[in-house]
């Protein structure tokens, strides 16, 4: 059985590019860029004919969503790293065939891989979410000589558990359909 075993301790810096990555890339995250960028080119058209006031409302609109909250997005991450011991201390991660491992001190978590609901794959890291919230961090850079290796594995296993959990539940209707037709017949 093939075994993935690496460590990953969070830094600042792999948690604010997940956040930022998590808050850019969704629906919402687009269309307050498209705010903000809107509200700029609005503000520099219509510079010589709008008030004093509505410039301002314009600008700080306009660098809301691309300058302040990405800021805010860093301190936070930087605060939760401090404070979350648990996200400060080193986790040990151990990737097999029936799912994922996760060690951290004494305390050990298993995740079967159909419980991983989403992979999203990026230059700077892998993330396996757990829920639309929590997910698995996996940074490039601490992963470094296994990188690639534990893409493949993510993407084979992922695949596969899909796949078994497709025949699972084609079998379960299958299954159902037979008793609703024996009823049928009685």
């Amino acid at each position: 059985m093939k075994q993935i075993v690496f460590d990953v301790n969070l830094t600042t810096k792999d948690l604010y590019t997940f956040t930022m990555r998590h808050t850019y890339c969704s629906v919402s995250g687009i269309f307050s860029l498209l705010i903000s960028i809107g509200s700029l080119v609005a503000c520099a058209v219509l510079f010589s004919s709008i008030s004093d006031s509505t410039k301002l409302a314009l600008l700080i609109i306009g660098l809301l969503f691309t300058v302040i909250q990405p800021i805010l997005l860093y301190f936070k991450c930087r605060k939760q790293i401090r404070a979350n011991k648990s996200i400060n201390a080193p986790l040990q991660y151990i990737l097999s065939e029936e799912g994922i491992c996760v060690c951290q001190k004494e305390e050990s978590v298993e995740v079967k891989w159909n419980e991983i609901r989403k992979v999203v794959s990026s230059q700077k890291g892998l993330y396996l979410y757990l829920s639309p919230i929590r997910a698995f961090i996996f940074p490039a850079e601490q992963c470094s000589e296994n990188y690639e290796e534990i893409k493949e594995m993510v993407t084979e296993q992922i695949a596969k558990h899909r796949d078994d959990d497709r025949m699972e539940n084609s079998k379960n209707t299958t299954n159902s359909s037979l008793d609703e037709e024996e009823e049928n017949e009685e």
